[in-house]
């Protein structure tokens, strides 16, 4: 189902005239967008002036003359779908959702009109969503990656936007996530605290430092053994700290990287450890379980919960039967 973004228009100011387009374009339009996007934007012909399609980012404008962008058509989960988000909770201010594993919080890229949470948001709620991360995020405060089922909450309203993006910010958020992971942890429960950086050979990916150079973040998880199986555990994880693949890359540093992630994989672990006949694994095998935070207008702490995604619950099942823990931890 596709999303059409709500046409912006706004009318040139004496103080612009004379300028190029895309610089009046970003300081007069609700955009919420990048100036190298908007340049994608209007050499697509999404940008007219006075009612002409102008396609040169560069062009100059004049005092008076009306401004009308149309952004791209967003791509919307259908009613149904197994890509649809499930409504946890919702009121004036804000909506808890439980996001299916395979669901894109937002658009990576300029153009690009994949189904979304931020799409989604934008259909079911209407186009006046606040538009504090860019225009591509109507709504959304936080992040889980595509393949990461579970709760996550968006803002409705400017203030609680903003109340929430602060209580992120200041790490005052309690998160819970569910994990399978490769191997048989020695302790019940740990504490990882090592720090991450960009990977300068994979940008998209983080890794484990001991720097304290500009770009590295301290990083702090909490994990717990849920149940074992043989060579497998399922734990409980709840992170001190938000960053990239935080959960991922720890999870690896300690030789226990989660069932079916392909990037942060450790010695000889692999799906083809699994006993046979066991349930398909088609992603990263993590799930957002719980989150607990202070609503935005009453102060009221709330706690929300998605229960497991099928194939992570099938897979513990699974094990449970087919590879029973050998002999209780030491």
């Amino acid at each position: 189902m596709p999303h059409n973004p709500a046409t912006q228009r706004a009318t040139v100011p004496a103080a612009h005239s004379g300028q190029r387009l895309d610089l009046v374009a970003l300081e007069i339009l609700p955009t919420g967008i990048s100036r190298s996007r908007l340049g994608t934007w209007i050499r697509d012909g999404r940008l007219s002036v006075d009612g002409r399609v102008v396609v040169q980012p560069g062009a100059l404008v004049e005092a008076g003359q009306d401004l009308e962008l149309q952004p791209p058509q967003m791509l919307v989960p259908e009613p149904g779908s197994p890509l649809e988000p499930t409504v946890l909770y919702q009121d004036e201010h804000l909506a808890v959702l439980d996001k299916p594993a395979g669901l894109v919080m937002h658009g990576t890229s300029p153009g690009d009109t994949q189904p979304t949470v931020a799409s989604w948001l934008a259909e079911r709620f209407g186009p006046g969503l606040p538009i504090g991360q860019g225009a591509e995020r109507p709504g959304v405060v936080h992040r889980l990656d595509r393949d990461t089922s579970g709760v996550c909450v968006a803002g409705l309203t400017v203030p609680a936007f903003e109340e929430l993006m602060a209580q992120f910010a200041d790490r005052s958020v309690a998160k819970e996530y569910h994990t399978m992971v490769y191997g048989e942890p020695r302790f019940e429960s740990d504490w990882i605290e090592k720090r991450l950086m960009a990977d300068p050979r994979r940008p998209q990916r983080v890794r484990i430092t001991r720097s304290f150079e500009s770009g590295s973040r301290d990083a702090a998880t909490f994990w717990q053994v849920l149940h074992r199986y043989r060579g497998f555990a399922y734990l409980r994880v709840r992170p001190r700290t938000g960053r990239k693949h935080q959960i991922r890359a720890h999870l690896r540093s300690i030789d226990h990287p989660v069932v079916g992630d392909p990037h942060y994989r450790a010695r000889n672990y692999g799906l083809g450890m699994l006993p046979a006949g066991h349930p398909p694994v088609e992603r990263t095998l993590l799930h957002a379980h719980a989150l607990r935070f202070e609503h935005p207008a009453s102060g009221e702490v709330l706690t929300f919960y998605a229960e497991p995604a099928p194939d992570l619950s099938a897979l513990a099942d699974f094990l449970a039967q087919a590879a029973p823990p050998a002999s209780s931890p030491a």
